[in-house]
C-alpha cells in the first residue's frame, strides 16, 4: 500500500510529537463513506478494497467521477472545501483509515508528509484532466483503453506487474465514468478480447497486449476492432 500518510503514522506510533492517530472504518459493498454536501471533517486513506466517487448535479443526474484503490485518499482535495464535492461509496468490502482534518493540518509541518500529499494531489488532478480530455474529444474505444491502461499503471505503482486487474467496479460504473452506455462498454470489452488485447473472466481482466491497447488509445483507427464472434 502506498499511502502518503504511512511514514507519519509510523512516527505517531513512536516518540514523535506528530498528532496523527487515524481511526479505522470498515465498509461493505454499497456502504457510503461520506455524502456530497456534508461537512468535510476527515480524509480517508484506503487500506483494502475500493470505492467509487459519485457526483450528483442539482438537476438530479448522477455520474461516477473517480475510483479509489488501496493507497488512495478519499476526501483529500487541493482547495480544502468545507463540504464534500461528491459522495464516496464502497465497491466491495473496504477498510479505510480516518484522519481528522485538524490532525492532518497539525502534521503538515513534516516535509515528507507534505511532499507525499502534494504528489497524491498532482496525480489525482492529472487523472481528472485526462478524463475530461477523453470525454470531450476521444472515441469510445480510446476512453476504455485509457481507463484500462491507467488501472494497470496504478497496479505497477503498487508493485503488481503481472498484468492482471480485478475490476471492483461494475460495467455500469465504467460506463458512467467514461460517459458511455453499458452496451458500448460491454461491446468494446468483447472486441478488445476478440483481437487479443485482453482476456476477461467475470471481473478478472488481464492485459495481454499493452502495446496494442496503447495503440488504440493513441489512434483507434490503427487497430481493427472487429466484432466478437463468440
Amino acid at each position: 500500500m502506498l499511502c502518503p500518510f504511512r511514514q507519519a503514522c509510523r512516527h505517531a506510533c513512536g516518540d514523535s510529537a506528530l498528532p496523527l492517530a487515524p481511526g479505522r472504518l470498515r465498509l461493505r459493498a454499497g456502504d457510503v463513506l461520506y455524502t456530497q454536501g456534508r461537512p468535510a471533517l476527515a480524509v480517508y486513506p484506503v487500506r483494502t478494497g475500493g470505492l467509487k466517487q459519485v457526483y450528483e448535479s442539482r438537476l438530479g443526474w448522477r455520474q461516477v467521477s473517480g475510483f479509489y484503490q488501496c493507497g488512495d485518499v478519499c476526501g483529500l482535495e487541493a482547495n480544502e472545501p468545507a463540504t464534500h464535492n461528491a459522495s464516496a461509496v464502497a465497491l466491495q468490502d473496504t477498510e479505510c483509515c480516518a484522519i481528522p482534518i485538524e490532525a492532518l493540518h497539525g502534521s503538515l509541518a513534516d516535509p515528507g508528509l507534505r511532499t507525499a500529499i502534494l504528489a497524491n494531489l498532482r496525480r489525482q488532478a492529472n487523472r481528472q484532466a485526462e478524463l475530461l480530455v477523453a470525454i470531450g474529444s476521444m472515441k469510445a474505444s480510446q476512453r476504455l483503453a485509457m481507463l484500462l491502461l491507467d488501472l494497470a499503471a496504478e497496479q505497477v505503482r503498487r508493485g503488481i506487474t503481472d498484468g492482471g486487474l480485478t475490476l471492483a467496479m461494475t460495467r455500469n460504473d465504467i460506463a458512467s465514468y467514461l460517459g458511455l452506455t453499458l452496451e458500448t462498454v460491454s461491446r468494446l470489452l468483447s472486441r478488445f478480447r476478440s483481437v487479443g488485447l485482453i482476456t476477461v473472466r467475470h471481473r478478472k481482466l488481464r492485459i495481454v497486449d499493452p502495446d496494442g491497447l496503447a495503440d488504440v488509445h493513441a489512434d483507434p483507427d490503427r487497430v481493427a476492432l472487429r466484432e466478437s464472434v463468440e
